[in-house]
Formats: C-alpha cells, sequence, structure tokens
C-alpha cells in the first residue's frame, strides 16, 4: 500500500515566514487604509477588497514552492 507521507522541517520555517509577512502586510495595509481613507467608508472597502486580493498571489507562489516535489531521475 502507500506509505504514510510525514511533514518535512524544511517547510517550517517558510510556514512562519508566511504568517510573519502576512501579519506585516496586514497590519500595515489597516494603518495605510485608516490613514489615507479615514472618512470615507466605501473608498475604505475597496480598498480593502483590493489588498485581500492581492496578498493572494504572493501567498500562492510561496506555497507552490514550499510543496513542490522533485521529480529529478523519473522518467
Amino acid at each position: 500500500m502507500s506509505e504514510k507521507s510525514t511533514p518535512k522541517l524544511g517547510k517550517l520555517p517558510w510556514l512562519l515566514l508566511m504568517i510573519v509577512v502576512m501579519t506585516i502586510y496586514i497590519l500595515l495595509v489597516a494603518r495605510l487604509i485608516d490613514a489615507f481613507f479615514a472618512g470615507n467608508i466605501m473608498l475604505e472597502l475597496i480598498c480593502y477588497i483590493i489588498a485581500g486580493i492581492i496578498w493572494i498571489f504572493p501567498a500562492k507562489w510561496v506555497m507552490f514552492k514550499i510543496n513542490r516535489t522533485d521529480q529529478s531521475g523519473n522518467t
């Protein structure tokens, strides 16, 4: 049957780094949006939606890098 997959310790630093970077990103974006658009709720909402979409692309790249499998030698 198939072997049970164990998590690799090499993934842990990348995941911790992603958590730290995402926390800094959230705090920075929230502070900037609040500073620039404090009086206009609609502009704040639009900016939060845009910022919420933007973070997906770097996170997707990191997750693909973490979960890639090296297929060298398999033909």
